[in-house]
């Protein structure tokens, strides 16, 4: 039996106190499998999830193209279109993180939907239940919350089947029983962090709103560690 004297206790409960608070801080160490990873977001997506200390599977089909040395950094060579890479890639996992996209200026394609099919198709086979993914604003139904102007030129500037193709995606995932967040940004910039993002399910923006990307990055491995967007599609923003 240990015996703590009394006047001994604010002292020791402190410490019990500044104990938790550290332990708290700590990161869970997650294996996690990005997709999209050559992207521009991809790359600071790679770069930030090593430095908080996960172990990074980068699946790419021009692995080469990933730059950094740590070994913590697994390359991955596949398709997205192709199932069987997707099935193999996210085995072990602890979860899987996706800002698969089409860039600005490049020709329609379903690489979104169909390669994000395939991602909730490999990972509710193999046991994989967290997926945090990339949406954009706007898209699907989210067109018809937005302020009248945004909704009348959004799908000029971007395109109309851009924003059809993300709510393909959303659909997807959102049918899927795994512990899935959706997050919605609005137009992305290179640059510094501009500071913190904001982040909510009936966040009203207009079409002046932007983030930065390496912002975008941030959030995405935020919710590793949250529950609070559970099987939500917030807007996240600068």
């Amino acid at each position: 039996m240990i015996s703590v004297r009394v006047d001994d206790l604010p002292h020791r409960l402190h410490a019990i106190v500044a104990a938790c608070e550290m332990e708290s801080e700590v990161i869970d160490v997650k294996k996690i499998v990005i997709f999209g990873s050559t992207g521009t977001t991809g790359k600071l997506l790679v770069r930030q999830a090593l430095e908080r200390g996960h172990e990074v599977f980068a699946f790419a089909r021009r692995p080469a193209d990933i730059g950094g040395k740590d070994v913590r950094l697994h390359r991955v060579q596949g398709d997205v279109m192709n199932l069987v890479d997707v099935q193999q890639a996210v085995q072990g996992m602890d979860a899987a993180l996706s800002v698969l996209g089409v860039r600005m200026g490049q020709p329609q394609s379903n690489l979104r939907s169909v390669g994000t099919d395939h991602i909730v198709s490999a990972l509710t086979m193999a046991g994989v239940n967290r997926f945090v993914s990339v949406s954009t604003v706007g898209a699907g139904a989210h067109l018809q919350s937005l302020p009248w102007l945004a909704r009348l030129l959004l799908p000029h500037i971007v395109g109309s089947w851009r924003l059809e193709e993300a709510g393909r995606q959303e659909n997807i995932i959102s049918s899927s029983q795994l512990d899935w967040t959706i997050l919605r940004p609005p137009r992305l910039v290179d640059g510094a962090s501009r500071g913190d993002y904001r982040m909510g399910e009936d966040m009203s923006i207009g079409l002046g709103a932007k983030l930065a990307r390496v912002d975008l990055a941030r959030a995405i491995l935020d919710q590793l560690d949250s529950n609070r967007y559970l099987r939500s599609l917030p807007t996240v923003c600068g």
